[in-house]
């Protein structure tokens, strides 16, 4: 059974991403598989007497309730509450639909039609379809505004219900409304739905500096296949600068850290050590079992949405020397889950023990602190009122639209369309917000070397 390491339920990608998958995100996790329990009371913890009074309460509210109350409520709720009682917010029920959900997060695959989109002005846009899903295969292009789904108009209502209106079981079918810039009528596609693949990384080649340039977005169960394959391109372009880029990423299976921190390390480095209580929990160390895939320098890239095997892979690489970490302190979650099933769609995620870092350290609660502390760049403080002007009046709205293209000619006529509406902000800051809503809508380079100080920073300590 796999062990997994997160912090709680993801829905949508940051907002500094301004793009969202149609996927509902869970923090990954490993496959339920069938637990036989036998409950052994501790000696001297009365037990008995305290499931007399559950017994007793759940009879009085069944006979004595003024309405007929609805059992599957009444149990899931006491087992909540039970889990609640710890204080541990990754302890946690898994009810029918979050276990899916992790499921589906632990494969990186989901059930759908497969489009990243992104809302404006109550209006649903597609960024892109993702390649070979079946929107992409149905001929849904980036632009297109999704309509209607079966047919119900969706302008303005909760994007959540809409994801769940077309997503679905594979095999069946979503029909989906789109308006298209040069047509005149509505479009209309009806996509049988199936398994989409989401890649846990990109990766790409930072060529004025020649450096590699790896993001890892989760630990699933494909991501050190995925990390693997980066790593075989930057090793035939001999790459021997690398920048692995943790920010934000909340975390996912203990064995994909392990295992993606074995391609740096010689082997029987100490990459982790867990300790818990119970034999399931009982001391584990995991050790590189291999001879490094890797050798090059690297810097990894870390900040407060960096956690649990985020901060396993940081830590691996930093006790054992192999790499410096620049950026911000990690979010601290050194607990480890285990998932137990209830029955095959229910079950529940109980923290078993905490991890160690290779030099001993115990993070949780605390995180790690990078080498090279840069905090991001901020709005100057005296832009404050400018910038809520421009939300206010809904300025970027006004002069992006989903052709907006970025490039210097339409920075020069942002800031002069800024300056004609009375608004006072620097270049600097006026180009950064323009290039943040026109990524909304367009795919943009995984890197940004005009506004990402962090990683500008990373790269100048990478070429000292």
């Amino acid at each position: 059974m796999p062990i997994y390491l997160k912090p709680e339920l993801i829905m949508f990608k940051k907002f500094s991403e301004r793009k969202t998958h149609l996927i509902i995100l869970a923090f990954a996790t490993g496959l339920f598989l069938g637990i036989n329990f036998s409950f052994v009371a501790q000696a001297g913890e009365p037990a008995h007497k305290y499931l007399e009074f559950f017994h007793q309460a759940y009879q009085i509210i069944t006979t004595e309730y003024v309405d007929q109350p609805d059992n599957k409520k009444l149990f899931y709720g006491a087992i909540k509450g039970m889990i609640d009682s710890l204080g541990d917010p990754f302890t946690r029920f898994l009810n029918e639909e979050s276990t899916a959900e992790l499921q589906e997060m632990t494969s990186g695959k989901f059930v759908g039609i497969g489009v990243e989109i992104a809302v404006k002005d109550g209006e649903i846009v597609v960024v892109s379809p993702i390649e070979n899903s079946p929107a992409m295969k149905a001929g849904i292009e980036s632009g297109d505004i999704i309509t209607k789904v079966n047919n119900e108009i969706i302008k303005d209502k909760n994007l959540d219900e809409i994801i769940k209106n077309i997503k679905g079981l594979p095999g069946t079918k979503v029909n989906v409304t789109i308006k298209r810039e040069g047509f005149n009528e509505e479009i209309s596609y009806n996509i049988e739905r199936a398994p989409v693949k989401i890649d846990s990384t990109e990766y790409a080649l930072i060529k004025e500096y020649n450096t590699g340039y790896l993001r890892i977005k989760t630990f699933g169960n494909d991501t050190t296949q995925d990390v693997k394959k980066a790593l075989d391109f930057f090793n035939a372009n001999k790459i021997n600068k690398l920048i692995i880029d943790l920010r934000y990423n909340p975390g996912g299976l203990l064995t994909a850290a392990a295992e993606i921190s074995d391609f740096f390390l010689e082997k029987d480095l100490t990459i982790v050590s867990t300790k818990g209580r119970s034999e399931g929990g009982k001391e584990n160390f995991f050790k590189s079992v291999k001879d490094p895939v890797y050798t090059g320098k690297i810097i990894v890239l870390v900040n407060k949405g960096s956690a649990s095997a985020s901060e396993i892979l940081s830590g691996a690489l930093r006790d054992n020397n192999k790499a410096l970490l620049v950026g911000e302190k990690t979010f601290g979650k050194g607990s480890v889950q285990k998932t137990y099933s209830l029955d095959k769609e229910v079950g529940i995620a109980v923290t078993i023990a905490k991890y160690y870092t290779p030099s001993g350290a115990m993070i949780h609660g605390k995180g790690i602190m990078p080498d090279y502390e840069v905090k991001v760049a901020d709005f100057p403080e005296n832009e404050t009122e400018e910038l809520k002007k421009i939300s206010r009046d809904k300025l970027l709205n006004e002069f992006v639209s989903i052709k907006t293209v970025y490039n210097e000619n339409m920075k020069s006529e942002f800031r002069k369309f800024l300056k004609n509406k009375n608004v006072k902000i620097s270049d600097t800051t006026a180009d950064f917000i323009l290039k943040r809503e026109i990524a909304k809508y367009h795919k943009n380079q995984i890197y940004d070397l005009e506004f990402d100080n962090q990683l500008t920073s990373a790269i100048e300590k990478l070429n000292k």
